[in-house]
């Protein structure tokens, strides 16, 4: 805890597989007494499968507290697993793919101002399909899209799940300067 700052007490609210709620009574540095709700959640994970010619693996899901379905990154929580073996368990889970490389671009807090979850962004390359595994709880569907065509779908709203575009925003100029190189390889493959 930052200096200065005191938890006094932790009341458990509620608790499931994925998270807690707690309400924590804490003491400012200036003194002040009061609770603070806070969603317990270990880490998650978000992978960006970008495939050999350069195109973006994302799925579409239905988010049941947003009531919509979501365009997404494939990502989760990591379950006890290291943020990388939860990044290709999920990856294989719900999209499919196995990578022979994983890279790790950065790790972020998914809400600051309400829990203590950080999500670990990875670029997944070296993309094999072997078929989906989903959890009993999940329908996904995958496709794969161009960097244009992410971004179109930002720009659209069509894309809008705040954990993978913080993501994507990590790697971005990791994954635009490996689709320019794959594409590079492609058209001088084609021309010999």
């Amino acid at each position: 805890m930052a200096k200065g700052w005191k938890c006094l007490r932790v009341k458990k609210v509620f608790a499931n597989r994925w998270m807690r709620l707690e309400n924590h009574t804490v003491r400012s540095p200036k003194g002040h007494t009061f609770d603070h709700a806070v969603i317990c959640a270990g880490p998650s994970v978000r992978v960006i499968g970008v495939t050999g010619d350069g195109r973006i693996v994302i799925t579409r899901e239905f988010r049941y507290p947003a009531g919509v379905w979501n365009y997404e990154l494939p990502g989760g929580g990591s379950e006890g697993l290291t943020p990388a073996a939860a990044a290709r368990k999920e990856l294989k889970e719900e999209t499919g793919y196995t990578a022979r490389r994983l890279q790790r671009v950065g790790k972020f807090v998914v809400y600051s101002g309400l829990s203590s979850e950080f999500c670990h962004a990875f670029i997944a390359t070296g993309l094999r399909q072997q078929g989906q595994q989903l959890e009993r709880t999940e329908t996904i569907t995958t496709r794969t899209v161009s960097w244009a065509e992410l971004e179109a779908m930002i720009a659209s709203n069509r894309f809008r799940d705040g954990l993978s575009l913080a993501a994507l925003m990590m790697a971005r100029k990791e994954i635009t300067s490996t689709t320019k190189t794959q594409r590079t390889q492609r058209s001088q493959s084609r021309s010999s």
